[in-house]
């Protein structure tokens, strides 16, 4: 990879990634436990009535309902791993 950050957050859009969550945003979540909001401004279309809408949309989620934290607070397991039994 070159210099630039490597980001994703699932169902925002691409400008606010870019232009409005930085790593520190990723660290901030992981430790502190507290998740991202970020407000989006998207362009619906309804009946083939077109309106923008507001939208104010967990970025970065605290807790992952697919993955055990383990407790040094980094590493994760899936659900149901074997060594969670």
């Amino acid at each position: 990879m070159t210099g630039e950050d490597y980001k994703k957050c699932k169902g925002i859009k691409k400008n606010i990634i870019k232009k409005a969550i930085t790593h520190d945003d990723y660290n901030e979540c992981l430790f502190s436990k507290r998740e991202e909001m970020r407000r989006m401004v998207i362009i619906r279309s309804e009946k083939h009535e077109l309106y923008t809408q507001q939208i104010n949309k967990v970025a970065l989620p605290a807790e992952d309902d697919k993955r055990i934290i383990m407790e040094d607070g980094i590493s994760t397991l899936a659900c149901g791993h074997y060594s969670l039994r």
